[in-house]
């Protein structure tokens, strides 16, 4: 799975595919597992440098940045995400096996390649307590990155009505949110 900026890959994971509906795809990533990402996001994950991720999103506008080695660490995480839908939704475990929340991770519908799956982030994201409460995730960073031009108008209007319609499943407990995540699925 690749998520790409300006036809260019920002990261890329190694997933195992666990269902394949056509237009609905789960894929499954788990500690330990080898990809890239770019060298500022890496740096801060490892430093917990908050001012990165606005450098990050200012090379992505220049065009330039640096790709690295990175091992996912600590969660596994199961994406399912939608050929027709600005969202994708990950249901998200600890090292221990304990479901923690649904990482709702809104980026472009995925298109298939040669070599699996594209999409790209877009920036924004919300996070899904399994009581269903929730909270919203880099909106700063979602602003800035409507700032400097890493989303076009058109996919803006598409994240308002896909972060409606995230939220309706939550508030109907509906698809994602309606199923049994207590065990990792294998």
């Amino acid at each position: 799975m690749r998520d790409t900026i300006f036809g260019r890959a920002f990261t890329e994971w190694p997933q195992r595919v666990v269902v394949d509906r056509g237009d609905e795809l789960r894929v499954l990533l788990t500690p330990g597992t080898e990809g890239v990402g770019p060298q500022l996001w890496i740096r801060s994950m490892r430093e917990g440098d908050p001012g990165a991720r606005g450098r990050l999103l200012e090379a992505y506008a220049r065009r330039e940045w640096e790709m690295g080695a990175w091992v996912w660490q600590r969660t596994t995480r199961l994406a399912i995400m939608y050929a027709d839908r600005y969202f994708a939704i990950a249901p998200m475990w600890d090292e221990h096996g304990e479901f923690l929340w649904w990482y709702v991770n809104f980026q472009l519908p995925f298109t298939r390649t040669a070599d699996g799956v594209d999409t790209s982030d877009l920036h924004l994201d919300l996070i899904v307590e399994p009581d269903l409460s929730y909270h919203w995730k880099d909106e700063d960073e979602y602003a800035l990155a409507i700032r400097l031009g890493l989303v076009p108008e058109q996919w803006q209007r598409a994240i308002e009505g896909a972060r409606d319609e995230a939220l309706d499943l939550v508030t109907r407990r509906a698809g994602p949110f309606g199923e049994d995540w207590r065990a990792v699925p294998g």
